[in-house]
């Protein structure tokens, strides 16, 4: 997370640059949340058995239950690399980790020599379908199968111009490009949140902020963005505008951009809440914590920047999980 150059704007400019951060990051939320009570994710924890049985994940634990059960449930295939328990969690945590830290460094090494746009825009354009199409295959009715191939089809495209000409996109078309961006974020933290224990989300949690407070200022990232700095009066100078050219791994603010990776964690926290069936007063706590993150992330902007945009948020969002 980070701010564009600074200049002197009013009071009102400002507001609306928060208000539409929280409304960005609400949006992406309840839309998780939307996605899971309509799909109902179960999450498979291991091939069905001869009997027919399918092992499933219940609230950290391993059960049983007949196909039949699993009748209009959106099943996502369950990810727990090292099995069970505290250990296994770091373990298979700490893993997704370093994977996701060779290629921020591979990203930044294409970023340096150009040409990384049209990767980007593979990337996202397949990622989008996948994640819209299977979706929509569990959410209508097969009589509309052609909205279940033609929308995630447009959004495709959509995001492979934006990848690979985002400087084109202004105005409306931005505002479009945003949303979707959004979007896309909530349904990768939904399908984040039904993929891994309980025990893993909270490993997540705890060391992707790790890996984001590194990245930014000592790793991949600070490389693309340049060093942080203080400005003088509480205010910090300009980086570079890196940001530009990343297209669809940022969302737009106004004069406040947030990587899209951290859409996708403070959606993947209550969808997390929500799938393990902590109820909803734990969800509404979820998500007031990750925005409280978010608001005084945003305070420590005005001190220096780029900022991580994962660690305060994620932290504040773990006390919830860790009932």
């Amino acid at each position: 997370m980070h701010k564009r150059k600074w200049s002197p704007t009013s009071t009102l400019v400002k507001s609306r640059t928060t208000l539409g951060v929280f409304g960005g990051i609400t949006a992406a939320q309840l839309l998780a949340l939307g996605v899971a009570y309509v799909t109902k994710p179960v999450t498979i924890a291991a091939p069905p058995s001869q009997n027919g049985s399918v092992p499933i994940y219940v609230k950290g634990t391993v059960k049983s239950v007949s196909a039949s059960n699993l009748t209009n449930r959106m099943p996502v295939e369950g990810i727990s690399l090292f099995g069970f328990g505290a250990l296994s969690s770091v373990a298979t945590a700490g893993l997704l980790v370093l994977v996701s830290l060779a290629a921020a460094f591979a990203f930044a090494f294409l970023f340096r020599r150009g040409g990384v746009r049209f990767l980007v825009g593979g990337v996202f354009a397949l990622a989008s379908f996948s994640l819209n199409w299977y979706v929509l295959y569990y959410l209508l009715p097969a009589s509309l199968w052609p909205v279940s191939l033609g929308f995630p089809a447009a959004v495709a495209v959509l995001m492979a111009a934006y990848s690979i000409r985002p400087e084109k996109f202004r105005g409306k078309a931005l505002i479009v490009a945003n949303a979707v961006v959004i979007g896309t974020g909530a349904e990768l933290g939904l399908f984040l949140s039904s993929s891994f224990p309980k025990l893993t989300v909270l490993a997540l949690a705890v060391l992707f902020s790790l890996y984001d407070f590194y990245s930014v200022f000592r790793g991949p990232i600070s490389r693309m963005l340049g060093p942080p700095s203080r400005g003088t009066e509480g205010m910090a100078k300009s980086v570079r505008p890196a940001a530009a050219e990343l297209g669809p791994m940022m969302v737009n603010f106004g004069d406040l951009q947030m990587g899209l990776g951290d859409v996708t964690f403070y959606s993947m926290m209550p969808a997390a809440v929500y799938v393990n069936g902590m109820g909803l007063s734990f969800v509404l706590a979820e998500i007031l914590l990750i925005d409280l993150g978010v608001y005084l992330t945003i305070r420590l902007l005005k001190k220096i920047r780029p900022l991580p945009g994962l660690p305060i948020p994620l932290l504040l969002g773990a006390l919830v999980l860790l009932f």
